[in-house]
């Protein structure tokens, strides 16, 4: 027999933070996101002075809809936000991003300087 001792679901409040990877390639900086059962007018995206925002809401299924009531509740739901700082100089402006199957991926191209003022090695 299972016990569970908690709050009714009702007093049932989640913070959460979603997980993240950040990559570099050599034109872009590419943040994955997982947001498993999320839709996409659930979250925002802001860049400013070097910081992406990932903000959203993960919205919980009724219990009405099971047909019953919940005895336990560990999946996370609820607002959430990730700060990610990227110290890379990115065009925000070119910037693209697609959520599929629960994982957002953001592209951020970055900018490339100056190419002339590049240091180039020579073989001896």
């Amino acid at each position: 027999m299972a016990y569970f001792d908690f709050e009714p679901e009702d007093n049932f409040h989640s913070t959460w933070g979603p997980v993240v990877d950040v990559y570099e390639s050599s034109s872009e900086i590419i943040v994955r996101v997982e947001l498993p059962g999320v839709q996409r007018p659930d979250v925002q995206l802001r860049w400013r002075d070097g910081l992406l925002t990932i903000t959203g809401m993960k919205q919980r299924q009724e219990a009405a809809t099971v047909n019953g009531r919940f005895l336990c509740v560990e999946r996370q739901y609820g607002k959430f936000r990730r700060d990610v700082s990227i110290q890379i100089p990115v065009d925000f402006r070119k910037s693209s991003a697609e959520l599929r199957n629960g994982l957002l991926k953001i592209r951020l191209p970055k900018i490339i300087e100056n190419p002339g003022d590049a240091y180039i090695p020579i073989d001896e």
